[in-house]
């Protein structure tokens, strides 16, 4: 008996190819909205052999009938033998052979790789995985659309991923879109006419009745009335296109108004704020590694910095790169970076210049130039090159570059860079301030202000105002590291002690080593935090960078030693960027014991008396309570007034009540779990309180996670609540073996208390009003309760459904023998009963 006949069968071949070719022009069209996220054409070639390869996969399967069993593994294959040239070539053998670690990276990559392709500032390259976002979803996404079109009547669910893959390329994409309206008319113009053919052919093939020849086949180009239809609506969509081709102009949003970008809000793995601010190692490198060979650089000249990281928050203990979660917040964000790829346009002055790592080591990564336009590794072993490609950061705001696995000998890269250049006379001469959002520094107190405000004068400029500033704080300085023996004692650091006596007289002594001098002696690093302190004092946009200099008369290639470290200001203006500032005196200088100035005594001086009061003014006659008129009568008090407020007080008053009540049920539920129970139910009650205040603030923690789980999340909100320490010790307390004496439950109930004052400091005032009288923590045990009984019941559930499935299963594979045999059985009666 011959086999059914498929759907796959019945189709000619001619509709097939239609069928394909649409379907893939449609992937091809959503494939291009990855532009911006990853430039280039490799992303295009992985997608389209993607693509070719999802068909072919498809056409075997539906021409031999494949289910999933068959179809599955094959697609592993062409996943795992293809992916390692298309998904991840930078582990594999000059790009095309799969090895252990291209493999190993096909492996993880549909778990990482979509994060690695959210955290890595646009182009994001490469490396790390990031091809296998395109590789994954153009796979999944034809093979399911092919296979449907191929094996089904429902075209309409096969045009679906395509549309899936054009809102995967929306949720990784950026804020800017590749051709919106030419790629989504012919999205729209495709996808109409296939529809539009699809489901007419479809009712004429399936018609009973024709007012044509019956030499016509109803879905046949000679059939007139599907002809004029066909010619009608491509006239009408060809015009439909025109039209909003023509108007895209009209069409296209205000940038940055109405497309929204998922990376934007993703948290950036780095955090400069766990790694020790790169300028308290100034002295550092001229103790210790002054003769040292840091790293070599090419393509330079003398006098030329080498930028090793920006500062521009000051906490008054050290001047710290910061680093926030959102790109476009004052200090900017780490983002992911790929190397290889073009960060920016480079203009036709840009220069590259190689970095080859020597005795420096450290996350902070050597660039030059007022911006970076592309790194590129150098050649290096693939474990080494996968590593720094895989923590590469940028800071675009900064312009700071970080690996955070951190540099060592013999590692090398390219940068290519838009070469710094000093201001023309005319630019100075009309440069003004840039009105921009910095980091807020912590204040100094009034005196910085005061001697700031003095020393920038009534110059014209915003140029010269800093240059008159800057010109002040040299003025009477003297530069001193204090490593040499002659050298003038230097303390080194620049909190806020350090700067205070730098505004005093000159005071030292040289017989002493350890003297503690005073006065405007000091270092680059010295000299750098106090003018960018003080202009910051006065709303003058300025920041602190360190790096090295290029020794005069150095060119080409040049070895960077410690003895090559400085530091510098830079301040912003409008149009103009950030402009160099050198901030150290001259180092020729000696300090000197100053004399002490004579004072002279000033005139007594007589007090005067004071003036005699003025009298005062005659009142207008009827303005005094005498002049006016008695009345013989006083009319009756109305009372009118006090009951209309004390109507309005009530509800204040009841609103007051409420709102007292609130608190009050607070702290009485906060006094029973600190007082009542066991020592681990005490215990247990302050991480609830913890749990409470995370409702009461809007962000009601998940019932399934772990206390270290929920303390991981809430130290990544509020780094200093310490709440990991309270989830251990709750654990402890909870289910450890051991015993705990009282005491530690009044030690973790103020650490508790410690918590909620951190987690409610990092929220504005009115947020905290609100949790304060919130009575979502009142509702989420409760809620919790509900959650854990919906669990159970589904899980109950789906143990009942897969038990009625196995016992189905056993009916199915149990032996029919019985049954056969008692058949056979009577029927061997009745032929004895015959005979």
């Amino acid at each position: 008996m011959n086999a059914r006949a498929t759907y796959f069968a019945s189709v000619s071949n001619g509709r097939r190819a239609v069928d394909v070719l649409v379907l893939g022009s449609l992937f091809v069209i959503a494939l291009l909205g990855f532009q911006t996220v990853y430039g280039g054409i490799q992303y295009v070639l992985t997608g389209l052999m993607a693509l070719v390869l999802a068909t072919l996969v498809a056409l075997i399967a539906a021409r031999f009938r494949w289910g999933p069993l068959r179809t599955a593994p094959l697609m592993l294959l062409v996943y795992f033998l293809f992916g390692s040239m298309f998904a991840a070539p930078t582990h594999a053998l000059w790009g095309i052979a799969p090895t252990l670690g291209s493999l190993k990276e096909l492996l993880f990559a549909p778990v990482t790789s979509w994060k690695a392709a959210l955290t890595i500032a646009p182009p994001v390259g490469t490396a790390q995985g990031v091809l296998v976002v395109v590789w994954i979803s153009m796979l999944l996404l034809a093979l399911f659309s092919m296979t449907i079109v191929m094996r089904t009547r429902l075209y309409v669910v096969a045009w679906l991923f395509p549309l899936a893959l054009l809102l995967v390329s929306v949720v990784f994409g950026t804020t800017e879109a590749t051709w919106p309206v030419v790629r989504g008319v012919l999205f729209a113009v495709i996808s109409v006419a296939w529809l539009t053919w699809r489901f007419e052919s479809g009712r004429l093939d399936s018609a009973r009745s024709t007012i044509i020849s019956d030499t016509v086949r109803p879905g046949s180009w000679k059939n007139p009335v599907l002809r004029r239809r066909v010619i009608g609506g491509a006239v009408i969509m060809a015009i439909a296109a025109g039209a909003a081709v023509g108007a895209q102009s009209l069409l296209d949003p205000p940038s940055g108004t109405i497309r929204h970008a998922v990376r934007d809000y993703v948290t950036p793995p780095f955090d400069p704020r766990q790694y020790v601010s790169p300028l308290t190692e100034f002295r550092g490198y001229l103790k210790n590694q002054r003769d040292a060979e840091l790293f070599t650089i090419t393509g330079v000249t003398g006098g030329e910095k080498v930028r090793l990281a920006t500062m521009d928050q000051y906490d008054l203990h050290v001047y710290n790169v910061a680093g926030g979660r959102d790109k476009d917040a004052p200090e900017g964000a780490f983002l992911r970076t790929a190397g290889g790829v073009d960060l920016h346009e480079a203009s036709g002055s840009q220069r590259t210049s190689t970095v080859t790592i020597g005795a420096y080591s450290g996350v902070w990564m050597p660039t030059l130039g007022e911006r970076t336009n592309r790194i590129d590794l150098g050649d290096l072993p693939p474990e080494r090159s996968g590593a720094l490609a895989e923590n590469l950061y940028l800071n675009e705001k900064s312009q700071t570059a970080v690996n955070s696995s951190g540099l060592r000998a013999g590692d090398s890269y390219e940068v290519g860079y838009e070469p710094y250049s000093d201001l023309t006379v005319e630019q100075r001469r009309t440069a003004k301030f840039a009105d921009i959002d910095l980091p807020p520094n912590a204040r100094l107190g009034p005196e910085f202000a005061q001697l700031a405000d003095e020393w920038v004068g009534g110059v014209d400029t915003d140029y010269d105002r800093f240059q008159n500033l800057s010109r002040h704080i040299k003025q009477d300085a003297f530069y001193s590291n204090g490593i040499d023996e002659d050298d003038t004692a230097s303390l080194s650091g620049h909190g806020y002690s350090r700067l205070w006596s730098m505004l005093q007289d000159v005071g030292f002594d040289k017989e002493k080593s350890d003297a503690a001098p005073t006065g405007r002696i000091g270092d680059e690093e010295q000299f750098a935090v106090l003018t960018a302190v003080m202009a910051r004092e006065i709303g003058i946009p300025a920041r602190v960078v360190m790096g090295f200099e290029v020794p005069e008369g150095a060119e080409g290639t040049v070895a960077i030693t410690g003895d090559d470290v400085t530091a510098w200001v830079e301040v912003a203006f409008e149009g103009l960027g950030w402009v160099r500032f050198d901030p150290a005196p001259d180092d020729d200088q000696d300090p000197t014991q100053p004399k002490p100035k004579e004072v002279e005594e000033p005139m007594p001086q007589v007090a005067q008396p004071p003036p005699p009061p003025a009298e005062p003014p005659s009142p207008p006659p009827g303005a005094t309570s005498e002049d006016k008129p008695q009345d013989e009568d006083p009319p009756e008090e109305t009372r009118s007034w006090v009951v209309y407020a004390a109507f309005a007080a009530v509800p204040v008053l009841l609103l007051f009540l409420a709102l007292t009540g609130i608190v009050v049920a607070k702290v009485v539920r906060r006094r029973r779990r600190r007082a009542r129970g066991a020592l681990p139910d005490r215990i247990d009650g302050g991480w609830q309180e913890i749990l409470d205040l995370l409702t009461d603030m809007g962000r009601r923690p998940d019932p399934i996670r772990t206390r270290s789980e929920t303390a991981a999340m809430l130290e990544g909100e509020v780094p200093g609540a310490g709440a990991a320490l309270l989830a251990s010790r709750a654990d402890r307390a909870v289910f450890g073996p051991d015993d705990l004496p009282p005491v530690v439950v009044e030690e973790y109930w103020e650490q508790v208390a410690a918590a909620r004052r951190s987690m409610t400091a990092s929220v504005p005032w009115h947020k905290r009003m609100r949790a304060l009288f919130s009575l979502r923590s009142f509702r989420r045990r409760s809620a919790e309760r509900r959650a854990h009984r919906r669990r159970e019941r589904a899980a109950a559930r789906e143990r009942s459904q897969a038990e009625r499935r196995a016992h189905a299963m056993r009916r199915r594979r149990a032996p029919v023998s019985g049954v056969g045999g008692t058949g056979s059985s009577r029927g061997s009666s009745k032929r004895k009963g015959r005979s």
